[in-house]
């Protein structure tokens, strides 16, 4: 399970740059295409913040598991 969780993370941190470059393709095809049209500042704006949804995504995700615990093994709370 280990294993397949360190690929699986390996891999969105990857995907996150694809997914980044081909919306950028994307929106500079739309805003050289059509820059006055409203469906185009729509799908460039929802593009961006899907973008960040996802690289939030992968950021929490990384971080909730590969952090470490303490020395104590409490992890900041009062019990162990």
């Amino acid at each position: 399970m280990d294993g397949a969780l360190a690929w699986l993370l390996r891999t969105m941190r990857r995907v996150r740059f694809v997914f980044v470059g081909l919306y950028l393709v994307v929106a500079a095809g739309y805003l050289w295409a059509d820059p006055h049209a409203g469906w185009t500042w729509f799908i460039v704006l929802a593009g961006a913040g899907l973008c960040l949804l996802f690289w939030g995504l992968v950021a929490f995700w990384s971080f909730v598991f590969t952090r470490r615990l303490d020395a104590d093994g409490r992890n900041g709370t009062d019990h162990g």
